[in-house]
């Protein structure tokens, strides 16, 4: 058995997890501890970015002194020998079945005293589980997704209480748990990296880069998003046994930190020690189908973890930066740089945005002169006037490039146009400077189509409106 903490609230008492909370928690806590172990039930998914999670709050609660049963969905035989399932024999102690969890039949005897719902993603693969726990368990929690929140472009940041869609089938589950008086709880994951994923996260940027080949990315880069550890969310998700502070209540299921979607290429460049070619494109320009092209959303896409924080006593270990070069080692250990990927969605990409490389990997259609501004070239560049060392610092290569061949001399030998040494005022965006902008080529139509009327006119007066 492991050693829980029993915490007072002012006369109430609240069962922590299996590790004293005092650590992080309210300072007014007072600890007292106690000898206490769980049984624990996890329903887990057969695949996806959720499907590794199984594994690793398996291994927390383990860890802790709980005792585990896995129901896995999906046949054993296909799946047993892949990621993360290959793993489940490492797990000492825990008992594994493989089974349908929308059959009660399927389901291991109990009794058990908390259920981890990693599995569903609407309410007719979760009300059969969640119907036969009712009064059967202490503590229900189901695994949802951040991906129910309803985008905002005011405020990006995802909260707890936030609205979400009311046509995500994660949210009819929950307004189900609500209605039925479950004893639940809710955790909302974005993007999980760590070992034995089932779906690639950061790995999609690390195929294209580890190859010397540009990497696509929705403009204009700067979207902020979460990238977190495996097991920072399973620590979180082990510290609900037994906590009565916990019971519904929702949880953003994260890191405490965001990064860039061009953050994260260039992070891994930097690990490899490879130059990263970014290039942006408009996704509504595209012609794509839903998930071709990009694996994260194209927009901001983060939450905070506050609320986690605070309640839970939780504190992540690990971040992105930190972890990267090891991220980075791991990938060219696991032989997937001699299998050659598909990338004609890219070279789509790359064609529509007039982007040409003299190498771009093995399957690339696109040919032509580099296009990459190399550090000399910068260097040339300033020297020559046609961009502004605040242009160099802020602006990707490839962006540089276009701002210095809009400046250069033209064919019939016109001088060359310096960039502003100092900026104007800007010039109002109105529609029709809009189209005069793109008729003198200050512009392009992806930028017309991504940007604000005030990054607009920012890029016409540099490029010399």
């Amino acid at each position: 058995m492991s050693l829980s903490a029993r915490t007072a609230y002012g006369g109430r008492t609240s069962l922590q997890g299996a590790r004293p909370v005092a650590r992080g928690a309210v300072a007014s806590r007072r600890v007292q501890v106690l000898v206490r172990a769980d049984s624990a039930l996890i329903v887990n998914t057969k695949g996806g970015g959720h499907a590794f999670l199984g594994l690793h709050l398996a291994k927390r609660l383990l860890a802790d002194g709980h005792s585990v049963t896995i129901l896995n969905d999906g046949d054993q035989g296909k799946l047993s020998a892949k990621a993360p399932f290959s793993q489940y024999s490492s797990l000492r102690g825990a008992q594994v079945v493989w089974g349908d969890p929308t059959n009660p039949a399927h389901y291991p005897e109990g009794p058990f005293d908390i259920v981890y719902d990693n599995n569903g993603k609407d309410l007719e693969t979760c009300q059969p589980l969640i119907d036969h726990f009712k009064g059967r368990c202490k503590h229900y929690v189901y695994v949802s997704s951040a991906g129910a929140y309803s985008p905002n472009d005011i405020e990006p940041m995802h909260v707890e209480g936030d609205k979400r869609k009311s046509s995500a089938g994660h949210v009819a589950v929950e307004k189900y748990l609500e209605e039925k008086w479950m004893p639940y709880t809710v955790f909302q994951p974005q993007y999980i990296y760590g070992p034995y994923t089932a779906k690639d996260c950061e790995q999609w940027f690390m195929e294209r880069i580890l190859r010397d080949r540009p990497v696509p990315i929705p403009a204009p880069g700067v979207q902020l998003t979460n990238l977190s550890h495996v097991e920072d969310l399973a620590d979180m998700l082990a510290r609900v046994p037994g906590n009565f502070g916990a019971m519904r209540e929702h949880f953003n299921l994260v890191s405490d930190r965001c990064i860039t979607l061009d953050g994260i290429a260039r992070a891994i460049g930097a690990a490899a020690g490879k130059e990263v070619k970014i290039v942006h494109y408009d996704p509504a320009q595209m012609g794509l189908k839903k998930g071709e092209g990009f694996p994260f959303r194209t927009g901001h896409f983060f939450a905070s973890a506050d609320k986690a924080k605070r309640l839970l006593g939780w504190q992540p270990k690990h971040n992105f930066m930190k972890d990267v070069d090891q991220l980075v080692r791991d990938f060219v250990a696991s032989g997937r740089l001699d299998k050659q990927p598909d990338f004609s969605v890219d070279d789509r990409i790359l064609a529509a945005v007039g982007y040409k490389a003299t190498t771009m990997g093995a399957s690339s259609s696109s040919s032509g002169p580099a296009s990459a501004v190399s550090n000399s070239g910068v260097a040339s560049l300033l020297s020559a006037g046609l961009i502004t060392q605040q242009e160099a610092a802020t602006f990707s290569q490839q962006q540089l490039e276009f701002l210095a061949r809009k400046r250069s001399p033209s064919p019939g030998g016109a001088q060359p146009r310096a960039a502003a040494a100092a900026p104007a005022a800007p010039a109002a965006a109105t529609s029709g400077n809009v189209q005069q902008w793109l008729s003198r080529g200050l512009i392009t139509q992806q930028e017309a189509a991504t940007f604000s009327q005030e990054q607009l006119a920012f890029l016409a007066r540099k490029r010399g409106a």
